[in-house]
């Protein structure tokens, strides 16, 4: 019994020399294009000038029941709001910082004022030093006729005579 092929089991036939076997009942086969490959090489490895002649023909892409499509509609909604969001706060911080440097510039004009202000209040003040000098107030009282009488004290004070009095006892 040497030279026989074993007996193939009860309802299979053994598959023709040469030719592919049929796949089993239940189960699918994945679709062949083209040739096949050679033993050991990988499909799809076919030189490009073999490729040249035939014409690819591609299949139509299935698409899984529940694709995409629902997918993308629901998403545009939250990328429009992100989107939206982004912008509305890079709006508010524009404004945000255009509040802030007009409040900046009208900072800057008060605080230059306060300091025209404190200087022209220093110079009332040292005017005020210099006339109220001694010198200088002799000098005005002199012009308005007033003269040093140093003959004569003339002591005034709200006790009245009595205080003005020396001491009669002493």
């Amino acid at each position: 019994m040497r030279g026989k092929a074993p007996a193939p089991e009860r309802g299979k036939t053994a598959p023709a020399r040469g030719k592919a076997a049929a796949p089993e009942r239940g189960t699918t086969a994945a679709p062949s294009r083209g040739k096949t490959a050679a033993p050991g090489k990988a499909p799809g490895t076919e030189r490009p000038e073999a490729a040249k002649g035939r014409a690819r023909v591609k299949a139509p892409a299935a698409r899984p029941a529940g694709g995409r499509g629902p997918a993308r509609r629901q998403r545009t909604p939250f990328v429009l709001l992100v989107v939206g969001l982004l912008c509305g706060g890079l709006v508010s911080l524009l404004l945000l910082n255009t509040m802030l440097a007009q409040d900046t510039i009208t900072d800057a004009k008060l605080r230059e004022e306060i300091a025209v202000a404190k200087r022209e209040n220093e110079k009332i003040d040292q005017e005020y030093q210099l006339k109220t000098q001694p010198g200088n107030i002799a000098k005005l009282a002199e012009m308005q006729g007033q003269h040093t009488d140093w003959d004569e004290v003339n002591a005034y004070s709200s006790a009245g005579d009595q205080a003005s009095q020396a001491d009669p006892q002493r």
